[in-house]
């Protein structure tokens, strides 16, 4: 006798749960999910690899008769996540691109400030006593020891005449000061640099210990600057400078402004 086998009932829950997935909320739930990781994979530039494992885990859910409700909570869960993800990076990105504009554009303002400082300084004679010493070093004392041959003696008159009286004013520690910025004799490196100079020559020396040494030399000059610009208008309430006088102070003030010395006073 023929013997008919009845139905399987897994097969049965099988083909249900396969209709579910045909059902038109659950088609429209599907689509939406495949739109959404569309837009993500173009506007984040994801690997598009993603949408085909989407298709493969829909196609498998199917056949192995999922609930398709479960299954696409755990798809829109999947998605929320890879959504965060990739606005996380996003904005992570976007702060890179920033602190890169504002760097690159500091560097410019900063490119473009130094240039106009190196061009404010560089009419100026350069005192060129070693090779690897600091631009605006050189510049500066080059700048004093041309004060020293065309200013200095009328600067050094005029405070004579401004101030005739024994102990109005020291010269002798205004010059014995000032000597310490110039060369007393052809080859000589003034007395302020000498240190730098011993540095510079040490191949042992810090780049710290250099750039410190810098910082002396143009901190020493600025405060001696300083102060005899503050006797020349201190002689000017007591006696009207010349023509020629005037052009010495002004010459003064020229190196203070030029070298960016203004603040840099003893306090």
């Amino acid at each position: 006798m023929l013997v008919i086998p009845g139905p399987r009932h897994h097969n049965v829950s099988v083909l249900k749960w396969k209709k579910g997935f045909h059902s038109k909320n659950t088609q429209e739930a599907i689509r939406d999910l495949r739109t959404r990781l569309e837009r993500l994979i173009f506007d984040h530039a994801l690997n598009p690899g993603l949408l085909g494992a989407f298709e493969d885990r829909f196609r498998h859910a199917k056949d192995m008769g999922r609930d398709p409700k479960r299954y696409i909570a755990e798809e829109q869960r999947e998605l929320d996540a890879l959504e965060s993800k990739a606005q996380a990076k996003q904005r992570q990105d976007a702060m890179r691109m920033e602190a890169r504009r504002r760097q690159e554009e500091g560097q410019t303002l900063a490119d473009r400030v130094l240039g106009e400082y190196r061009q404010r300084i560089d009419h100026y004679p350069s005192f060129n006593f070693h090779p690897d010493a600091d631009f605006e070093v050189r510049q500066l004392y080059g700048a004093l020891d041309h004060f020293d041959k065309g200013y200095y003696g009328t600067v050094e008159s005029y405070l004579r005449r401004a101030f005739p009286q024994a102990g109005q004013l020291d010269r002798m520690s205004i010059e014995q000061r000032f000597w310490r910025f110039v060369s007393t004799r052809n080859g000589r490196v003034p007395d302020e640099l000498e240190r730098y100079r011993r540095a510079l020559a040490s191949p042992a020396v810090h780049k710290k210990e250099l750039e410190q040494e810098v910082q002396e030399a143009i901190r020493s000059a600025a405060f001696f600057l300083h102060e005899l610009l503050d006797l020349c208008e201190q002689a000017a309430g007591e006696e009207p400078p010349t023509a020629e006088e005037e052009r010495a102070i002004a010459y003064i003030r020229g190196l203070i402004h030029d070298f960016r010395l203004k603040d840099l006073k003893r306090r």
